[in-house]
């Protein structure tokens, strides 16, 4: 093969790799979905598409790639579908259940035009969210095994976008896929009561999958872009399945406005900007028109709004103050009254206690923040100490506000954001000596609180 050959055979190869990776993120999870319907066994549809796109990794840099890629890919893994269910000894029997008319749709030469049923496929993807997102499941394999299946991510992306190894991610998606299997979860959406209870799971997961994007829980970055991308693209997604769900309008609002500000969050070093230090000029103004629309859409239906509806209420306060002087902080109290009442927890009272604070006061703030101390599903979390510094530092009891706000420095994990603590309890106390200026940062935190709780807009 001469050296032009070579090329142009590598040159074809990296064209196929980048429309497969395309393919594979924006697609993977309706081809997996319809397997399912087919095989009912989650593990074995992702195998079944894995080796779907195995096949193209091989055939497509010399056949070159097709019209319709995702199509391909459908056809390709329903015939292996098919093949998987001719092994086992009770084919007849589970060709019966499933429809013979599978294998009359694919034929010998299958119809690619047919091969991707947008309707159908659109209901095969609402019961993967929700067997994904199944109660069965611990939280930490439902985010696994839902950015593995509807994210499209790879288990080492993952494993990086969580500061674990990659060993661990495969784990609990291999163990989560058989507990999935010896459960033997039903392929279908659930009714009643029960939706809402799943609902609700589904949208936790993808705000948690979210937050960790937006303000990492530990390790070099402040922000992990990707992933607040993946949870926006899912909960777009979730949004078109059920479009009569106030609560997933409001969620993908509340993300839509949050992830507006991504580009302001941090200085060219990596150093967290807090909110009220940010150039709202870098705000992402077509992602805060989108959450307004989606928060617009959540506050047209009936009925009390949601928890994720009040916290994109709190948001586009925010986003619609062209400065921080502007801001409605007797709105955001207003909201966060109601929030305690919808979605009551110490996490919510924190973040009252801050828009009371920039609403009233200080010491207004304090008295609530004082209130929580001693509150045990608190004791851990670094953020009260944080702004409870902040409060004293405003306050001028300067030795208390270092001696919080090193305490809080000591309990994140999140290296810039120990180091902003650290800076800032440096600060109070040369405050405290008196060879500084008593300057206070915002109390407000421009991040979701860090709880399994449903809480989250910044005060």
């Amino acid at each position: 093969m001469t050296d032009s050959s070579n090329q142009a055979t590598s040159g074809r190869g990296d064209d196929v790799h980048r429309v497969l990776d395309a393919v594979w993120r924006m697609d993977s999870p309706r081809l997996i979905a319809a397997l399912t319907r087919i095989v009912r066994d989650v593990g074995l549809a992702e195998d079944l598409a894995q080796d779907a796109l195995e096949a193209a990794i091989r055939q497509w840099p010399e056949a070159g790639i097709p019209d319709r890629p995702a199509a391909w890919l459908m056809a390709t893994a329903k015939h292996r579908a098919i093949d998987a269910l001719r092994r086992q000894t009770a084919f007849q029997r589970k060709a019966d259940a499933l429809g013979r008319d599978l294998e009359l749709e694919q034929g010998t030469a299958p119809d690619l035009d047919a091969a991707i049923d947008d309707a159908a496929i659109g209901d095969d993807l609402l019961r993967l969210v929700f067997i994904c997102c199944h109660p069965v499941l611990s939280v930490d394999a439902r985010v696994a095994l839902t950015l593995r299946l509807l994210g499209g991510l790879r288990t080492d992306e993952i494993a990086r976008a969580f500061l674990v190894s990659e060993t661990t991610i495969g784990q609990r998606i291999v163990r989560a896929k058989r507990t999935l299997s010896e459960a033997h979860v039903p392929f279908e959406v659930p009714h009643g009561a029960d939706f809402d209870a799943r609902l609700a799971s589904v949208l936790q997961v993808v705000y948690l999958v979210f937050n960790e994007g937006y303000s990492a829980t530990s390790g070099d970055d402040w922000v992990r872009p990707a992933l607040c991308e993946d949870a926006l693209r899912l909960g777009r997604v979730l949004a078109g399945l059920v479009p009569e769900e106030p609560e997933v309008h409001g969620l993908v609002a509340l993300m839509e406005i949050q992830g507006s500000r991504m580009r302001a969050r941090t200085d060219p070093t990596g150093r967290p900007i807090p909110l009220l230090e940010q150039h709202r000029a870098r705000w992402d103004r077509l992602l805060i028109d989108r959450g307004l629309d989606a928060l617009a859409r959540a506050e047209s239906f009936d009925g009390p709004h949601g928890p994720y509806a009040l916290q994109a209420a709190i948001a586009a306060c925010h986003a619609r103050a062209r400065t921080p002087d502007e801001t409605d902080w007797p709105r955001i109290v207003a909201l966060y009254d109601a929030l305690a009442k919808s979605a009551p927890s110490p996490i919510v009272e924190l973040n009252r206690a801050v828009a009371v604070s920039m609403a009233y006061g200080p010491a207004a703030g304090l008295d609530l923040v004082d209130a929580l101390v001693t509150e045990p599903s608190l004791q851990a979390y670094h953020l009260l100490p944080a702004v409870r510094g902040d409060f004293l530092m405003k306050v001028g009891r300067f030795d208390e506000a270092a001696a919080e706000l090193a305490r809080a420095a000591s309990m994140t994990r999140n290296v810039p954001e120990r180091n902003l603590l650290l800076e800032r309890a440096r600060a109070a106390g040369e405050a405290a000596l008196g060879r500084a200026p008593a300057v206070g940062r915002p109390a407000t935190r421009d991040e979701p609180p860090r709880s399994v709780d449903i809480t989250g807009a910044e005060a």
